[in-house]
Formats: C-alpha cells, sequence, structure tokens
C-alpha cells in the first residue's frame, strides 16, 4: 500500500522547522547573534531549492532515494533546533528558558516528525527503515502516551517544591 504522504513532505516540514526556528531567533534576538535568523532562513530557501529539484527527478528517482534525502533535510533541521535549545541552556546558562524551549517547542516538532517518518515508512513495501510494523492506532497511543507525560514532567518542574517555600519562608522571618 502506498502512502499518502509523499516524501517531499518530509521537506516541506524540515522547511517549516527551519522558518519556525528563525521567527524563534528572531523574538529572542538578544540571546542570539544577529545573523542566525537569516541563516535559518537561507537553510529554508535550500530547502525549496531542493524541493523545485527533486520535482525535475521525481521520475527518475524511486520513492526510496526520495523518502532518504528528505529525511535528510528533515534530520539536519530537527538537530538545529535541538542544537538551539542545547545553546540556551549551556552557552547563555538559561535552564527555565531551556526547558520550556523544550516542551514547547523541541519535543512537539520531533514528535510529530517522528509519528509522520514512522507512519510512511510503515506503508512503503519493503519498509526503508529497520523498525517492526505498527498498526497506526498504537503508534497514535504511543505519541498520545508521551505527549502526556512531557506535560506532567513540564507542569511538575515549574511548580515550586514546599522545601523550598519553608526555606525562603524562614529566611524572611
Amino acid at each position: 500500500m502506498q502512502s499518502p504522504l509523499m516524501p517531499e513532505f518530509f521537506a516541506l516540514l524540515g522547511i517549516d522547522v527551519f522558518l519556525a526556528i528563525s521567527l524563534i531567533t528572531c523574538l529572542l534576538d538578544r540571546r542570539f547573534p544577529k545573523a542566525i535568523p537569516y541563516i535559518y532562513q537561507v537553510a529554508a530557501l535550500a530547502g525549496f531549492a531542493h524541493l523545485l529539484v527533486s520535482k525535475e527527478f521525481i521520475t527518475v528517482f524511486g520513492d526510496y532515494m526520495r523518502f532518504w534525502y528528505s529525511l535528510v533535510y528533515l534530520v539536519i533541521a530537527l538537530g538545529n533546533i535541538i542544537a538551539v535549545n542545547v545553546y540556551i541552556a549551556v552557552q547563555k546558562g538559561l535552564w527555565r528558558l531551556a526547558r520550556v524551549f523544550l516542551g514547547i517547542v523541541t519535543f512537539p516538532i520531533v514528535l510529530v516528525s517522528i509519528f509522520f517518518v514512522l507512519d510512511c515508512a510503515n506503508s512503503m513495501t519493503p519498509s526503508p527503515l529497520l523498525f517492526p510494523r505498527l498498526p497506526l492506532g498504537i503508534v497514535s497511543i504511543i505519541v498520545l502516551v508521551c505527549v502526556a507525560l512531557v506535560g506532567i514532567v513540564i507542569f511538575a518542574s515549574f511548580r515550586p517544591k514546599k522545601g523550598e517555600e519553608m526555606k525562603n519562608k524562614k529566611e524572611v522571618r
């Protein structure tokens, strides 16, 4: 059964990721070098060029080749999101902002990307990935459980601890 997703969908997803990270680095402009948003916009333009070139070679390359080079572009985009998260946490020392960025941007984008890649790879015969075939219902349940766990962890990390509250009350007296 052929997937309803074309392999170029992953290139489009990568372009969206680069544009989103460009926008986020623009909004957090004091924490990043001035050229970073423009570099991400150039990477998105490279993705559009990739789509134009792949349109011409759609009959030459098979589904597997198109799948792999689109997937590589998406992985590069996801790697940049993770790199921005690490940069905020380690280089700038803004651990709280890095946790918020992880929960709001990094984890959901990586999770959605993995969901689409597994869906497309499971529908191809033979599968280009070395994972066993999973029904879409099971993958959806796994995604929902992961999202719920991340929400609980983010909520728990922002709640003040009782010990800290007691300590702060004693210091005030």
